[in-house]
Parts: C-alpha cells; structure tokens; sequence
C-alpha cells in the first residue's frame, strides 16, 4: 500500500516536473523528456488507481469485522491469512466458530457485474459485458482449499466453509453461482446458520493453530462477540 502511494505521488509529480522543465530542451531532448514525462504521470496514474482499491479493500473488511463483533462469545477472526511457509490461501478474513472455519472474501464493487457459474462479467451503462481478469468464485475456492489442505497438514479435522460478502448497493445477477455469496448486512446471519458437527470443535485448539502463524501469515487475530475489543486492520483509521 506504501509503495502504491509513494510510486502514484512520485509518478505524477515527477512527470508534471519533467513536462514543465521540456519546453527548456529542443529537439530531440525535448522529445525525450516529454515521452518519460508522459510515462512518469501514466504509471503514477496507475499506482493511484490500485492505492485506491487497496484502500476500499481495507475499508471493506473493517466493515465486516465490525458486523462481526455483533456475534457472541466464542468466536474469532483472523485476517489476511496466508498458509505459512506458502503463497497460497490469502484469505481476506477467517472466522473461527462452532462451525469450523469460515473463509471470508470481501469484495467491494460497485456498479453491475454478472456471474454464469465460475465466469464473471462486468456490465456497463451501454451494455458491454465486459469479462474479469479472475473469476470471484475461483478465488474463494481457491483460498477455501488451501485452508483446508492446511488443517490437513496440522492434523486437525474441522470444517472449512466459504462465502463471498458483497456491498448492499451492488446491482448482482448470478445464473447457477457455485459458491455461498450475501451482501454484507446478511452476513451477521449467515455466519449464525453454520452448522457446528456433531461431535462438536474444540475452537481454542483451531485458535492455537491459526494464531502461532499470524507474524507471518496474517495481520490479527481478533475475538469476537459482546465482550471483545473493537476489531480494527492496520493501516485502516479506527
């Protein structure tokens, strides 16, 4: 996120420097100076844009985290997991339940998008489905997995859930979706009608195996219900 801001700031403000010093150079030095101005400004540009969906992103999942303190005792979140010693996994949010292990992607989209089971579409204003880079469902399956494999590694059986949390505004059509998706004032809800198994989870001992590898596998580790601090994400104003 640091390196987006500083690469958007040095970009553009480079670039505007170097397109006011051009106009001192003729011919072929004013050419080159003009054309890395002009690269200075479009990858400044650029380093913006991901800065500013960076910080949605974060803003996004401190909204769920904080939906998710309305739930009581005996729960926990961890968030921004990635399976340690590994790449795979970068959950945005894990919560530890009863039920097992839910692995929350917080999506903060705006506008319409379309899904036709794992294909996902953005729809313009005129009408143009317009096809993402990567597939929403896939991403959720995919880091799903990795928790499991994970658990399976540490010996530990405990059921891995998925859901995908949307904005309420979002405008969202889905033909036969593959994955668990709700809007962020249903989550509260969702998470409350996972089923716990029959022969019950010991949920500290899923704590201990999450919490040991959050210097470098996650940002927190954050209890969750009535009696629980205020969950907050670094670098997000609490």
């Amino acid at each position: 996120m640091r390196i987006e801001g500083t690469l958007a700031v040095a970009g553009v403000g480079g670039g505007v420097l170097l397109w006011s010093e051009a106009a001192h150079f003729g011919g072929y030095g004013f050419a080159a100076a003009a054309f890395l101005a002009l690269g200075g400004v479009n990858i400044g540009v650029k380093a913006m844009r991901n800065y500013n969906r960076y910080l949605r992103g974060a803003e996004g999942e401190e909204t769920a985290l904080t939906t998710l303190k309305s739930l009581p005792d005996g729960y926990s979140c961890v968030a921004n997991f990635v399976v340690p010693g590994t790449h795979q996994g970068d959950a945005d949010l894990l919560v530890i339940g009863p039920f097992g292990v839910l692995v929350v992607e917080v999506k903060t989209y705006t506008g319409h998008y379309t899904c036709h089971g794992d294909a996902w579409f953005r729809l313009h204003d005129d009408g143009v489905r317009q096809p993402m880079r990567s597939s929403v469902s896939k991403q959720l399956k995919r880091n799903r997995k990795a928790v499991q494999h994970y658990l399976v590694d540490c010996d530990m059986e405990a059921p891995v859930h998925g859901v995908v949390v949307f904005p309420d505004t979002l405008k969202l059509d889905c033909v036969h979706p593959t994955i668990p998706m709700v809007r962020l004032s249903g989550l509260l809800e969702h998470v409350q009608k996972l089923s716990a198994p029959s022969g019950g989870l010991n949920t500290l001992e899923l704590e201990k195996l999450f919490g040991p590898s959050i210097s470098n596998a996650g940002e927190a580790i954050a209890p969750l219900g009535a009696h629980a601090p205020n969950p907050t994400l670094p670098g997000v104003p609490s």
